[in-house]
């Protein structure tokens, strides 16, 4: 397989070519391979394998959200992947879109959804939005 091909588009959903790639246990993998470039570009490293791939805007896309009874909020990705917040994180806007940091500065987009979730732990420093997950202040909203 050829992953220049691959392109991770804008919405989250990833392209071979032309087709649309659903089979996200396969997704997963390859996300999990993903590794930013000198350029700032992006690969796929697999082993000796380095492929380049294509990254509309960025590599990881946050479609769901798990909130724990013990305050603990686990964000779930187009890809499967996992992100368990831990603490206060930097909320990034570009225009109206939302982002968070989850391997890179900026590196996931937050769906609609899951950013009106979130809302509910914004603290607000100046020009400056962050995130607080209950777990990690000690109180439960």
């Amino acid at each position: 397989m050829d992953l220049k091909e691959i392109c991770i588009r804008k919405d989250g959903k990833w392209y071979f070519g032309q087709a649309e790639m659903f089979r996200r246990n396969i997704l997963n993998i390859l996300a999990s391979h993903i590794e930013r470039e000198a350029d700032g570009g992006f690969c796929i490293r697999l082993g000796d394998d380095i492929n380049p791939i294509t990254v509309e805007d960025v590599p990881f896309y946050a479609t769901g959200i798990s909130e724990n009874e013990d305050g603990t909020i686990k964000l779930i990705f187009h890809d499967l992947q996992e992100y368990l917040l831990e603490g206060e994180m930097q909320l990034y806007l570009k225009g109206d879109v939302p982002y968070i940091s989850y391997r890179w500065k900026a590196d996931t987009r937050l769906s609609r959804g899951v950013y009106w979730k979130l809302s509910d732990y914004f603290d607000f420093r100046g020009e400056e939005i962050f995130i607080i997950p209950p777990a990690s202040t000690g109180n439960n909203h």
